[in-house]
């Protein structure tokens, strides 16, 4: 079975800047209680999480009291917010600035005196809120056949027609079609989201390359619905779940590509389970050779094991980078103690963000976890051994290396003196991954070999080849970060993406590359390594396509992206195996 996913898939720009800004809250800590004014957005699953971090939902003005409360995506009416700021309350308005562009149109006809007409559901809590703006009159049409139940729509009145901005184009056109053949000033507006355009106009495209389509979101989200509708009408079978479990094996058994498409209320963990969920029931086919091989390689990505082999690869590369040579124990020490820092600490957390970011991954380790967390052990004792036979002070240098990386997720008391207190344990210091990550990484592959032999090593070499495996493993994880960032909000994790925000931390990632780059040409020119540097150029622009493959799809298949990471940093070595003779 083939799974084709809508690019356009997921959450919106308005609910993700609504969902954004009411997790954010628990950083900034506005006055208690949090509550939102109706649903935060139409997505019973994200609001149990919102619900769990605090962020309660309560549907009355009445049983807002005090604390802070977040204006909904949909907006609300002037009455209501008149209200919210007679009490004192703190307001923190999420409104989609789409939203807030109509209520703007009504506004300013309304001041005319016209009447306003909101092509939408009526009893839809955006259409509720926009018809508070219309002060001069107003009402909601659903659909062209609802026109006839409206015979005062005549004459010469001026009229402001907009839409509910997930209405269908092809309705709100013909609701204005006929509006204009009784009403002659009619001041139209399409005011009809981009993004809900693109979503329907991908699915209608979708559903000429699929047997069948399924729609992922909310039953209480009108633009999910929509896209329902809009597949059926193309005369294709639409399956409209909200989560995966309501998928039943028989429904998709028959069909050879499925499309899958989300609305704009549904995160992308909730997207990632239903794909797993498809993958899965077309595992239960027949399995070719080629299926059996790519669950091999998605197995030994979620296990680390390819991310050990990277780790050896850049090894490897750092040992070139200075001349040195090439022997079995160095990148085998540090395999074994990248495969056993990151085993171990996935498994401390698998209850983590990691079951939103990758249900795969977390159902995976949830099955497995008593042998993943015996070989995670064994591999920190089998390092420990092959650093013992480096000698003394690589056995020192690992044995702390592993200290810390337990450390890092492990609960620790802080004593009472240090201001970092209300952090029970060192992830929870913002921002505190990538760069711990990178640090144990570049030890590994830069540091570690070179306690070998301290009395031969080159300064400025050792220094090029830590800054280089830093770099590298800075931007593999912070690339991570960016994709894992829905869930890591949810669960409160502070990475650099949600610190700087994903636009400041795409450009670090584009200049970080760049200046790995340039070190590494200038460092083989001025002869402070080997001129396998200049191959190394090339890790940085496959990173750079990767990057492309980012920026260029909403969802990607996570296992093979990050198996693509990993897999650069193993060619790393292979390239200055095959180069560093020079």
């Amino acid at each position: 079975m083939k799974i084709r996913l809508a690019k356009t898939a997921g959450f919106c720009m308005g609910v993700r800047r609504a969902v954004d800004m009411a997790l954010d809250l628990k950083r900034v800590r506005p006055p208690a209680p949090i509550v939102t004014y109706g649903p935060l957005i139409h997505n019973p699953q994200t609001l149990e999480l919102l619900e769990s971090r605090g962020i309660r939902m309560v549907n009355r003005l009445d049983e807002i009291e005090a604390g802070t409360v977040v204006i909904r995506a949909h907006g609300i009416s002037p009455s209501e917010r008149s209200t919210l700021k007679a009490r004192g309350l703190t307001i923190i308005d999420a409104t989609c600035p789409r939203v807030a562009r109509v209520q703007a149109v009504i506004r300013k006809h309304a001041a005319k005196g016209h009447f306003c007409v909101i092509v939408g559901d009526d009893d839809h809590p955006e259409v509720r809120g926009l018809l508070g703006f219309a002060a001069a009159g107003g009402l909601a049409i659903g659909s062209p056949e609802e026109m006839e139940l409206f015979e005062s729509l005549n004459g010469d009145r001026e009229i402001c027609v907009v839409a509910q901005t997930t209405q269908e184009p092809e309705i709100f056109r013909r609701v204005v079609a006929l509006l204009a053949e009784r009403c002659p000033k009619l001041h139209v507006y399409d005011t009809i989201c981009d993004s809900t355009k693109k979503r329907q106009d991908e699915v209608c495209r979708l559903a000429r390359q699929v047997d069948m389509v399924v729609v992922v979101g909310g039953r209480g989200s009108g633009n999910t619905r929509r896209l329902v509708k809009v597949a059926q009408a193309q005369g294709i079978e639409a399956l409209h779940v909200e989560t995966a479990e309501e998928i039943p094996s028989a429904a998709v058994a028959g069909s050879q590509v499925v499309g899958v498409t989300a609305g704009a209320s549904t995160p992308n963990w909730q997207i990632q389970r239903v794909i797993d969920r498809l993958r899965e029931i077309g595992m239960t086919r027949a399995a070719t050779p080629l299926k059996r091989l790519r669950r091999v390689f998605d197995v030994a990505v979620m296990t680390y094991m390819w991310a050990a082999f990277g780790g050896g690869g850049l090894t490897v590369a750092c040992l070139m980078l200075q001349g040195r040579d090439v022997t079995v124990l160095p990148p085998l020490t540090a395999m074994l103690f990248v495969f056993s820092m990151h085993l171990l600490n996935r498994i401390l957390e698998r209850s983590g963000a990691v079951r939103f970011n990758t249900p795969e991954v977390a159902a995976f380790y949830a099955r497995h976890h008593v042998l993943l967390s015996a070989l995670g052990v064994a591999s920190s004792v089998a390092a420990l051994a092959a650093g013992l036979t480096l000698g003394a002070y690589c056995f020192a240098l690992l044995a702390a290396m592993i200290a810390g990386g337990l450390l890092y997720t492990l609960p620790v008391e802080m004593p009472s003196w240090i201001p970092i207190k209300k952090w029970r344990s060192l992830k929870e210091i913002p921002g505190s991954k990538t760069p711990l990550v990178a640090l144990g990484w570049a030890m590994a592959a830069a540091v570690l070999p070179a306690a070998e032999s301290p009395l031969t090593v080159d300064p400025v070499g050792l220094a090029v080849a830590f800054v280089f495996a830093a770099g590298m493993i800075f931007w593999r994880t912070t690339l991570s970060d960016l994709l894992d960032i829905q869930g890591d909000r949810l669960v409160g994790r502070e990475t650099i993406p949600i610190l700087i925000g994903v636009t400041k931390a795409g450009r670090l990632l584009v200049g970080l590359l760049v200046l790995l780059g340039v070190l590494l040409v200038v460092a083989a020119s001025a002869g402070w390594v080997k001129s396998v540097g200049y191959w190394l150029v090339v890790n940085c622009l496959v990173f750079g396509l990767l990057f492309l493959v980012y920026k260029g799809r909403h969802l990607v298949d996570r296992l093979w992206l990050d198996g693509m990471l990993d897999g650069n940093l193993l060619c790393a070595g292979a390239l200055a195996m095959t180069y560093g003779a020079g």
